[in-house]
């Protein structure tokens, strides 16, 4: 039995209480959740941070190669703290520039995302003049007859 005060009973406000506390605890986990916005740009950065390291991998000095690493990393922690929105995005528009000579630099070419050239002998990709659209068969396999 419960003892109730104004209407509510004491374990009801306690329940009420306690699900206070965690809707903030769960609000406090919400918060840590990055916006569409920073999870693209976040997103845009790994990919450019590791389009450096692919194009410096294609030097064949190994020196040179260090080096290089320890540009990129210097500089990629160099703009860590940056928060102003218009050092950020002139920070990514140079590193895109800048990843863009790099590559041109070295001879390197990132793999094309053509679908044909991924996947070549798809089902899709095949060229059937009976069957324009690629399907498999014509009837369903359980009503094939044997005679």
């Amino acid at each position: 039995m419960s003892t109730t005060t104004g209407g509510r009973s004491i374990i009801h406000r306690i329940r009420s209480s306690r699900s206070r506390i965690l809707k903030n605890n769960q609000r406090n986990e919400i918060e840590k959740i990055p916006s569409m916005k920073e999870f693209i740009h976040r997103q845009k950065v790994i990919r450019q941070y590791r389009g450096f390291l692919r194009a410096l991998k294609m030097i064949d000095d190994e020196s040179f190669r260090e080096d290089g690493r320890n540009e990129v990393k210097r500089q990629f922690r160099g703009m860590k703290c940056e928060s102003g929105a218009l050092s950020v995005s002139m920070a990514v528009k140079d590193g895109e520039r800048r990843l863009k000579d790099l590559m041109a630099m070295v001879g390197y070419q990132e793999p094309s995302r053509n679908d044909k050239e991924i996947d070549s002998d798809s089902w899709l990709n095949i060229i059937d003049e009976d069957d324009p659209r690629g399907r498999v068969g014509v009837q369903w396999p359980w009503e094939n007859k044997k005679e």
